[in-house]
């Protein structure tokens, strides 16, 4: 068969999906780490997966954060 009468490529949509995200965490404005969550985690888990993370405690340094701000599939701020 011709190339000009070839048919194209089937797209298989489910092989586009992400099933992680890489969220950056952000402490008082500057990046620390990042962290690979499911895209499909509602933001208060993904809130207490961050705060019991081991580079957390090492970031806040026995204070408790004031706020938590998670953006789901964009980022991870938390303010001490």
């Amino acid at each position: 068969e011709r190339v000009t009468k070839a048919s194209c490529p089937y797209v298989n949509v489910e092989f586009l999906k992400e099933n992680y995200f890489e969220y950056p965490v952000i402490f008082n404005g500057k990046m620390r780490f990042k962290l690979s969550l499911p895209v499909d985690m509602p933001p208060p888990e993904v809130e207490k997966t961050v705060l019991a993370h081991e580079n957390t405690a090492k970031y806040l340094d026995g204070k408790s954060p004031k706020k938590v701000i998670v953006v789901p599939k964009r980022i991870v701020n938390v303010v001490i």
